[in-house]
């Protein structure tokens, strides 16, 4: 070949498509791999954000200070709704929504317990019993309690969360990477003996499940009959202050408690909430200012015991190892 001459690279036969080796790479992933490096992504680009917008990111907030369960309304219909409960853009790094039937604190309840069991087991999947969920969430053991658990539990393996995340800001803000995934994989019920066998979804144990339940105790929210105490206990643990004061409204509308009511209804429904967490010996005192604003002050015993905490002590990556 003469100098100068530019020598031909042509393609062997044998070359392996791009396509072809996008696929190869997959396979060499498992599930729990490709969730974990998604995790990790959001994680580095969550540290690059102001100090500000970490610590009010939507993850923690979305899930603890803000509430996908409701409570069950009055009416009946023949159909379960479905939502789409939506973060905002309040946050200019991220947006997330929830997405699919109405999840009730019935299911906040039975969500929890299927984490402890989790815990117990040490494996993201098991099986249990329906016997010992309704042991487990405080109710009677009954054939309607059943159906009602294995109802709350096929709603969780169909509530989908998609996270999106973004860059820039105005007309230079780009969508970065974009996750999809359900809180429960998968749930099976033997008729005959009433097992449940049960797959926590690792795409939410890696991503939200540890932000999701912060610190609660099984045992003493067990022990709250109250729904609205329930969603009360949830929010508050939340916060890191013993004491906090926030306008009534704005903690209606973190626990999904109807805003559109009378005042006097909806500073009720509040006293009740926090009249039982306070005899239960949560809350130091409570009160409701004149211009509704709700100042709780929390017991020094508020803080939970480490050992009944619904992960335990256990850590979140163990599960999806």
């Amino acid at each position: 070949m003469p100098d100068g001459d530019k020598k031909l690279s042509i393609p062997s036969e044998t070359a392996t498509p791009p396509d072809r080796v996008i696929g190869d790479l997959s396979k060499m992933l498992s599930g729990k791999k490709i969730i974990q490096e998604a995790s990790e992504f959001v994680r580095a680009h969550i540290r690059r954000q102001p100090p500000v917008q970490r610590f009010f990111s939507f993850m923690p907030t979305m899930l603890t200070r803000v509430s996908p369960f409701h409570f069950k309304g009055r009416h009946k219909s023949a159909t379960w709704p479905l939502v789409r409960l939506d973060s905002g853009d309040a946050n200019s790094w991220g947006n997330m929504q929830v997405v699919g039937e109405l999840l009730i604190i019935f299911d906040e309840t039975i969500l929890f317990c299927l984490l402890a069991l989790m815990t117990r087991f040490e494996s993201d999947a098991f099986e249990t019993s329906q016997t010992d969920l309704a042991q487990i969430a405080g109710i009677d053991p009954t054939p309607k309690n059943a159906a009602k658990i294995w109802k709350s539990i096929q709603r969780l393996a169909g509530t989908r969360i998609d996270l999106q995340l973004f860059s820039g800001k105005g007309k230079k803000r780009k969508t970065l990477k974009e996750l999809t995934g359900s809180i429960l994989s998968f749930a099976d019920k033997d008729q005959a003996n009433g097992h449940v066998r049960i797959v926590v979804n690792p795409y939410f144990l890696e991503m939200y499940a540890e932000s999701f339940v912060t610190n609660i105790d099984m045992e003493f929210r067990s022990r709250l009959k109250s729904d609205i105490s329930k969603a009360f206990y949830r929010f508050y643990q939340g916060q890191y202050e013993t004491q906090s004061e926030i306008e009534i409204m704005r903690l209606a509308q973190a626990v999904n408690l109807n805003i559109a009511q009378e005042m006097k209804q909806l500073k009720a429904k509040v006293r009740t909430g926090l009249k039982e967490l306070q005899g239960k010996g949560y809350l130091e005192t409570y009160e409701i200012s004149r211009d509704n604003r709700v100042i709780v002050s929390k017991t020094k015993d508020a803080a939970v015991k480490f050992e009944s905490q619904i992960l335990g002590n256990s850590n979140i990556e163990y599960f999806i190892d």
